[in-house]
């Protein structure tokens, strides 16, 4: 339901964007579109960090090699 309300809001926007003059419905425009590719960007960044800081490093899988080779003697 949220998606198909933005749908029609942005519809709307286009369509008031139209009726303005170039320059001013341009810049409104290209205002929005910097900023939902920085916001889409954020997003990417802070999935990027949280998956990071889940994910074993590489020291972390060595030691535990390590550890199943010891206990096998």
């Amino acid at each position: 339901m949220y998606v198909f309300l933005l749908i029609v809001l942005f519809t709307i926007l286009g369509y008031l964007l139209l009726w303005l003059p170039p320059a001013i419905g341009g810049a409104i425009s290209f205002g929005i579109f910097i900023g939902l590719l920085s916001r889409g960007l954020y997003y990417l960044y802070n999935i990027n960090k949280r998956i990071s800081k889940a994910l074993p490093t590489q020291k972390e899988l060595e030691l535990e090699d390590f550890m199943k080779e010891i206990k096998k003697y």
